[in-house]
């Protein structure tokens, strides 16, 4: 497989970028959502592991975005889209995926702040501390935790539409849209 997209189909550096940062999303989520059910002796390795995940995210989007502008994305593949709708298609795909690629950089931003209005200091994978420029102030923290929570779940719903074209594309469309994103299957 090539490292680089090609003019009809991603490459391999493309394609692991997108399902690392698949899997880094998930488990930011969910690691996310069940924090609060931790009992309080584990709360704070779930918070570590938490923001460990959305750091690795942030990164590794960031990289992503990198790989893209410098590699384009091929052109979309054929489909049984024709006309206005076609075009249509394709824009709303282009907007659902800058949203996407947005939220993945501010949702950690959020978090970020979130522990900095805590009056904490941010670890950064056990590393090192940043420490908060902030005296902690419990409303902005609760202003900061509700943002990033409502757009983390905001980013969830957009990859479920993302997935969702993926599968409409695979399986109703029957073109090759979803296909050049799996490893292995593209021909």
């Amino acid at each position: 497989m090539r490292m680089r997209n090609s003019a009809t189909s991603y490459g391999a550096v493309a394609i692991a970028l997108h399902w690392v940062v698949v899997l880094l999303l998930l488990s930011a989520w969910f690691t996310g959502r069940l924090g609060d059910a931790l009992p309080r002796a584990s709360h704070e390795l779930g918070l570590f592991v938490h923001i460990s995940l959305g750091l690795a995210l942030f990164a590794t989007a960031l990289v992503r975005l990198g790989w893209r502008l410098a590699d384009p994305p091929p052109a979309p593949a054929p489909s049984k889209f024709r006309g206005k709708f076609r075009v249509w298609a394709g824009r709303v795909g282009e907007i659902v995926h800058l949203m996407i690629y947005a939220l993945m950089f501010a949702i950690p931003v959020l978090g970020i702040m979130t522990q900095f209005a805590r009056g904490y200091p941010l670890p950064v994978f056990g590393l090192f501390d940043i420490p908060s420029p902030w005296i902690g102030d419990r409303s902005f923290t609760h202003d900061m935790k509700e943002m990033h929570e409502t757009l983390a779940n905001s980013l969830m719903v957009l990859t479920g539409l993302h997935a969702g074209a993926a599968l409409v594309h695979h399986y109703v469309l029957r073109d090759r849209t979803m296909l050049r994103m799996v490893p292995g299957a593209q021909s």
